[in-house]
């Protein structure tokens, strides 16, 4: 089968380029502006709640078609059966547990044996079958391995917090410090995911306890936003520069160190194959549903978090 022109191939890549893009600026305008828009809307600090479970549940369909058509090709029928074992697929399993330390985030298990975890990232170790007859593994089972449970469950963690638990009580840590301080931490939080990405581009994270040590400091940083919007109005330093510099920073160190491990598990699992790809997909989408619902109520049907108003100071003597 001959190639595709050139020139056809490079116009296709350049309208998937501006179809993602356009996508994006239009999800990242929202929130960009919701620091001028969340004090006059009716929903008040709790419309970032309300988008964040907008957004999973809009990404739901698309998840629900691709599962519907990977799962029930041309067998319209026998589709709930096959939905139940695809879902079944993805339940973990006691598989052997992969050898190799910790190690430095470029290299995984022992050395020399690099080249095959490239090709392969979610086949267990090649010492650990040493002496013993090869067979052919299936896709499944190398995505049910230890290695791949645990990048799927980053996966789902990792979007949970990002797309869920944290951009819903983001109004609440921020607009104590006032519209400026909302303001820099969303946007620099947005250009802190695609400067993480082209990081991850150059320097891929290969060892799961470097990913898993990248995830316990971003929660590092997520408790602290966490804390400041459970103190809501009232969080510590506010009226200083010092508590707007904090709040600033903790959001783009946060948000730019889990993008940097999503992108870096994703990366591993799509090494492994089309369902590893799909399993990744269903795990982001899963997970950012799960972290958006979960918030929904504490912040918009039993106000857990309290919000400020103008021109009052509750945090007075």
């Amino acid at each position: 089968m001959a190639a595709p022109p050139l020139g056809r191939l490079v116009l296709t890549h350049v309208l998937v380029a501006l179809f993602g893009m356009g996508s994006w600026a239009a999800i990242n305008g929202i929130w960009v502006e919701l620091p001028v828009v969340v004090k006059d809307l009716p929903e008040g600090w709790s419309l970032p709640s309300y988008l964040s479970v907008l957004v999973a549940l809009g990404n739901l369909g698309l998840l629900v078609v691709t599962l519907w058509r990977r799962l029930a090709p041309g067998n319209g029928e026998r589709a709930p059966i096959q939905v139940v074992q695809g879902l079944l697929v993805l339940l973990p399993s006691p598989p052997p547990v992969p050898t190799g330390g910790p190690g430095p985030c470029l290299q995984v298990g022992a050395p020399g044996v690099e080249e095959e975890e490239e090709a392969s990232p979610l086949q267990e170790s090649p010492s650990k079958a040493a002496g013993t007859t090869r067979s052919p593994e299936p896709a499944a089972h190398r995505l049910l391995s230890t290695r791949g449970v645990c990048l799927l469950g980053l996966l789902a963690v990792t979007n949970a917090l990002t797309n869920g638990v944290l951009p819903a009580v983001q109004s609440y840590s921020c607009l104590p410090y006032g519209r400026p301080a909302y303001h820099l931490a969303v946007v620099l939080g947005s250009a802190a995911n695609p400067l993480a990405c082209f990081l991850a581009m150059g320097v891929l994270c290969r060892s799961l306890a470097g990913l898993g040590s990248l995830s316990l400091l971003g929660m590092l940083f997520g408790t602290y936003l966490m804390a400041l919007a459970i103190l809501s109005p009232c969080p510590p330093l506010v009226g200083t520069s010092a508590g707007v510099v904090l709040v600033v920073v903790s959001w783009v160190l946060c948000l730019g160190v889990f993008s940097y491990v999503k992108v870096a598990s994703s990366s591993l699992l799509h090494g492994g194959g089309q369902r590893s790809l799909l399993a990744a997909g269903v795990a982001i989408q899963v997970g950012s549903l799960l972290g958006a619902v979960a918030m929904f109520p504490p912040t918009s049907i039993y106000h857990v978090f309290r919000s400020g108003q103008d021109c009052v100071d509750p945090c007075g003597p």
